[in-house]
């Protein structure tokens, strides 16, 4: 229990722990997770978020109704948001508000570029943490490496809430206003982990084979919580009982095994599983197939690099906003609903595409 550690050491330094500096700390998404146990309430003052942060917590709300969220975002409104982002996050305000569970607000009057969390059980500050983490951090797949101070100063937790109550009197609730410009620049991908980009005149000129296969991206009812949308499924409940929703772009892909069963298609007997692709939009990144007939296909090492791709497509094409459940509609009005694998001419390499 996170109350009966803070009792021990009032203060606790969090850290990303990457190599080659693993310093042995706690990283801010574990000691959040902990906090998010044992608070009925979350306030929460960040500069930036990104819309799969926004929408992993409205889940985890979602998933343990005991929670409410204050929410109070301080850069977005000058520095402007993705029209995702945006999305993501007024669909939360909606949420919170309508089930007065809190809100989502806007610094309006200044930028705010602090990171504060306060976490209350019952109206009593049980611990608090402050530094660089936005709340990007509690999807811990950021290479950005942050450092930030847990502590349970009764005191200092409530001249934090004292400090969050004034920050929302001079911000404003996200539904009250209009927004109509965005941040164009799409940034899923870029500098992501065991991604590389991949100069689209060099994409051209890959030697592709006759060699391919026609993925369908499966959408049906029996497949609302699978495939595209692991998202909606149950989570992942650990041993306390709180459950984490999985990742917004987490996504595994149940290939059939007519496809599978067919002469050149990658499979773990030939040990040809695991592979590279380069997409028809310019990335490069590495896939798996596994399973009972080779039928899953992954990005390999991170289940979000794949969904990102496919799922962000969706987005940017305006066919999807985040947190919404991916359905035939959603594939007809971005213009198809299953992606090529072809074989190169390059050993191991793969291309993968999903052009419209």
């Amino acid at each position: 229990m996170i109350l009966e550690i803070m009792n021990e050491s009032k203060m606790e330094l969090l850290n990303s722990n990457f190599p080659p500096l693993n310093t042995g700390n706690r990283s801010f998404a574990d000691a959040f997770d902990e906090l998010l146990f044992e608070a009925d309430t979350i306030r929460i003052a960040t500069g930036y978020i990104t819309a799969d942060s926004v929408a992993e917590l409205q889940r985890s709300v979602e998933l343990n109704l005991k929670l409410k969220v204050d929410l109070i975002i301080g850069m977005h409104y000058f520095d402007l948001f993705t029209r995702k982002e945006y999305q993501a996050s007024l669909n939360f305000g909606k949420f919170l508000s309508e089930k007065s569970m809190g809100g989502v607000f806007l610094s309006t009057a200044f930028k705010y570029h602090g990171k504060i969390y306060s976490f209350l059980k019952n109206k009593e500050p049980i611990g608090s943490i402050v530094g660089s983490n936005n709340l990007s951090s509690i999807t811990e797949y950021s290479r950005v490496y942050e450092t930030s101070l847990l502590f349970n100063d009764r005191s200092k937790g409530i001249e934090l809430n004292n400090f969050i109550d004034n920050l929302i009197s001079v911000s404003k609730p996200i539904e009250a206003l209009r927004i109509e410009v965005f941040n164009e620049y799409n940034k899923l991908l870029i500098e992501h982990e065991n991604v590389e980009t991949v100069d689209p005149i060099e994409v051209k000129k890959i030697p592709l084979t006759d060699i391919r296969f026609t993925i369908p991206l499966k959408v049906s009812a029996s497949h609302s919580k699978s495939n595209l949308n692991v998202f909606f499924g149950k989570g992942r409940e650990d041993k306390r009982g709180l459950i984490k929703p999985r990742h917004w772009y987490e996504i595994e892909l149940i290939v059939p095994s007519e496809i599978t069963s067919m002469n050149g298609y990658p499979n773990l007997e030939s040990g040809n599983n695991i592979f590279d692709v380069i997409t028809d939009d310019g990335w490069k990144f590495r896939c798996k197939v596994s399973g009972d007939y080779n039928k899953n296909l992954r990005s390999e090492g991170d289940l979000k690099i794949l969904g990102k791709w496919l799922k962000g497509r969706l987005e940017n094409a305006g066919a999807l906003d985040v947190g919404e459940l991916v359905t035939e509609e959603t594939l007809q009005k971005y213009g198809r609903s299953d992606f090529e694998l072809i074989k190169t001419e390059i050993k191991n390499l793969w291309y993968l595409n999903f052009g419209v």
